[in-house]
């Protein structure tokens, strides 16, 4: 979808304000998308870590969760957890 002449033109007056009134602003929004980041890793890196970091940790719960042996009904006043499955009616 390509832009309207009026929004074209818009948008590079926005672009010669931002130069003007915000240089630091444009330098950053102007820099390449795999600057680094503090500690000489660059934003990819840092995002990947993160994603990995989280996986683990859901991976870590969902091992918890599957080996605690508990009905998983602990706290709750619902009739099916009330009783084990061998001993329900019906």
């Amino acid at each position: 979808m390509s832009l309207s002449p009026e929004e074209r033109r818009a948008l590079e007056e926005l672009e010669r304000r931002l130069i003007v009134e915000a240089p630091e602003l444009d330098a950053l929004l102007a820099a390449p998308a795999d600057r680094e980041a503090p500690g000489g890793r660059s934003v990819l890196q840092v995002w990947c870590m993160l994603v990995l970091l989280t996986c683990a940790v859901f991976m870590m719960g969902v091992v918890v969760l599957l080996t605690s042996g508990g009905t998983g009904c602990s706290g709750l006043r619902v009739s099916s957890c009330e009783q084990p499955v061998s001993t329900r009616e019906g």
